[in-house]
């Protein structure tokens, strides 16, 4: 059987996979031949723990987690398989054999899925402009900050990859700033400086209520799938 490596951002996305409590950087192996490594968020920490699974001689890797829309088709919840991933002026190609399997999956759930493309930036798109101009520029359906780094180790030394994200934040939904300057690399609050920032800007209170719907509605579709994916190998073969 041939070995997965799975890579999450975050605590609340690889639970969706295994509920007990991960150590960042330090893969665990959740069921035979499936690795999954919590990473923390961004480009470096995501080409971290894919080098850690990398030295676990896995043969194909996995993106797992939410995304935040710029297309304003997408809604939350809904899920994407990515055909290319695009980071800045370089393209990635999703394994096509491996994407055609688990798409033939999705479209026979009860999930609603998109196909298309997943821009990966190095620094957070936070408000509605910058998704905006980050449309313009990519013509991609959604963001995220880890799959370009998943994708550039895959393709260094010829492993398959694949994404698999739900949406969480909607393309008319902005990043509050106390989310955005008063939480950690795992998505936890700074509890004194975030409460702080909602007490002298209180309006961000009704946006940080609307960005945690759209994220558990994003992680209610991961968990949703969780199950019939690993039980399938995420239709990972050794064809």
């Amino acid at each position: 059987m041939n070995r997965l490596g799975i890579i999450s951002a975050l605590p609340a996305e690889a639970k969706c996979l295994y509920r007990k409590k991960l150590k960042v950087g330090l893969p665990v192996e959740i069921q035979k031949g499936i690795y999954l490594c919590l990473s923390g968020i961004g480009h470096e920490p995501a080409l971290s723990a894919s080098k850690k699974l990398l030295a676990l001689k896995v043969d194909g890797l996995v993106s797992w987690g939410v995304a935040g829309a710029i297309d304003e088709s997408l809604n939350s919840g809904e899920l994407i398989l990515p055909e290319t991933i695009i980071s800045n002026d370089k393209r990635y190609l999703i394994s096509s054999d491996w994407l055609n399997r688990v798409t033939n999956f999705f479209q026979q759930s009860t999930y609603p899925s998109a196909s298309g493309n997943i821009a990966s930036s190095k620094e957070i798109c936070a408000s509605v402009t910058d998704k905006e101009l980050l449309l313009k520029k990519t013509g991609a359906l959604a963001v995220d900050m880890e799959s370009a780094a998943i994708a550039e180790i895959a393709t260094a030394h010829g492993l398959d990859f694949l994404v698999i994200r739900a949406i969480s934040d909607k393309a008319n939904t902005a990043i509050p700033e106390a989310v955005l300057n008063h939480t950690d690399n795992l998505g936890q609050p700074r509890i004194l400086k975030f409460m702080l920032s909602c007490l002298l800007k209180p309006a961000q209170i009704k946006e940080i209520f609307v960005l945690a719907a759209g994220y558990k509605m994003g992680l209610k579709s991961l968990s949703g799938l969780a199950p019939d994916l690993k039980n399938k190998h995420f239709f990972y073969s050794d064809g």
